[in-house]
């Protein structure tokens, strides 16, 4: 599943093979941290297999008891390793033994399932670590802590006598356990990631799919458009749109020419610098009054800087409508041979979808965007009947 999951994502049930426009890793983060959100299954089964343990130690049952007899025996959960003739369940369990671990606490009972030395039971750090000198003379550094602490005084035997360091570490440990007691009751351990220690298979996959890297542009998840557009949008701020720069990366080895001009085809190119690209947003900045954008990177950050959070939302809605119709008319000459004349056939195109897409938002803002597109395609006609372009001439198909 782990292995096929990228060639179902990009292709589906295509049988042509489909490029790959970006890492999987990449495409599994969360949305917040730059990704698409889509599950890593490796991961998920990580956290769906430390729920097991998370139950193993915390509650009794039938299926508890016999791993307990068949795997751990005396030994506490952090002691047993995996042996060949191991299920394969029981594999998977200690595979992610010290992930899940990692993030649990120990609640101290009878002291029979957590090892005196290893664990990390009392402080933040294992006896081993904090006593090393002890550590490393003690006779037996797998008992548990009922083992130890159940006498009085401390059972413990060691390899020579103590003396210097060694007796002035065994005397901070007496004395850091001389308040210590146990309970007649099982040891249980509590999840960290939850204030009421509470495993949860959703905790610990965010966790682990954490990068701490921030996505400064997760403001397209919140847009009310089509999510197909929003995964348009997120390829074309990644960079990683299939222009024929992006494919001779590739190894294509078509023509890298644009399908409206001369020059190759870059998606700065391509949205920006075309002149079918300029002319569209020239009319863009007309209609609305607003700067034209200079590239992907300037229009999704200090283009809207000084304009209201939710009237810039709406405004990349209709940037979202514009790019979508320019990358549309684009793929039809691509694929489709049809012939386009004329930046206005991407510009009402653009418009045709912003009205559809007011459909989407707020009831208080539909009209907002009918009366912009309507607006664009008349500042479009404006402008071009001064140079004699007749109003009811149809565009090019």
């Amino acid at each position: 599943m782990i292995f096929v999951s990228p060639d179902f994502f990009w292709q589906g049930n295509a049988s042509k093979k489909k490029y790959r426009l970006a890492r999987w890793d990449l495409i599994c983060r969360t949305k917040d941290q730059g990704g698409l959100g889509i599950i890593d299954l490796e991961i998920q089964n990580k956290c769906l297999l430390s729920k097991w343990l998370f139950k193993l130690f915390n509650e009794d049952g039938i299926w508890q008891s016999l791993l307990r007899k068949k795997y751990l025996g005396s030994k506490t959960l952090s002691q047993v390793s995996a042996k060949p003739t191991d299920s394969h369940f029981w594999k998977g369990l200690l595979n992610v033994k010290h992930t899940f671990l990692s993030y649990t606490s120990y609640n101290i009972k009878d002291g029979s399932q957590i090892s005196f030395w290893e664990d990390v039971w009392r402080g933040n750090r294992p006896f081993s670590e904090r006593f090393p000198n002890l550590y490393h003379v003690v006779f037996n550094k797998h008992d548990t802590v009922e083992q130890v602490v159940s006498t009085n005084p401390l059972n413990l035997s060691f390899r020579r006598t103590l003396v210097g360091v060694k007796l002035t570490e065994y005397i901070n440990l007496v004395a850091y356990l001389r308040d210590f007691n146990l309970a007649d009751e099982r040891d249980t351990i509590s999840w960290k990631l939850h204030n009421n220690g509470q495993f949860s298979v959703r905790s610990m996959y965010q966790k682990l799919i954490n990068q701490q890297v921030p996505f400064r542009h997760k403001y397209i998840w919140k847009l009310k458009i089509p999510l197909k557009i929003k995964i348009f949008l997120w390829y074309l701020l990644k960079g990683v749109l299939l222009t024929k720069d992006n494919l001779a990366k590739k190894n294509w080895d078509g023509s890298h020419k644009c399908y409206f001009c001369n020059c190759n085809e870059t998606i700065q190119h391509l949205f920006f610098d075309c002149h079918h690209a300029k002319n569209l947003w020239r009319v863009v900045a007309v209609a609305t009054g607003l700067p034209p954008p200079s590239s992907v990177a300037h229009m999704s950050s200090t283009w809207l800087l000084d304009i209201d959070a939710k009237q810039r939302k709406l405004i990349l809605v209709g940037v979202a409508a514009l790019c979508w119709a320019i990358w549309r008319c684009r793929n039809d000459i691509c694929f489709n041979n049809v012939r386009y004349t004329s930046f206005l056939q991407a510009l009402f195109r653009g418009a045709y979808w912003l009205r559809f897409w007011a459909l989407l938002q707020p009831a208080g803002t539909q009209e907002l965007l009918r009366s912009v597109s309507k607006n664009l395609e008349t500042t479009a006609l404006e402008l071009f009947s001064r140079f004699g372009w007749k109003f009811n001439n149809r565009l090019g198909s």
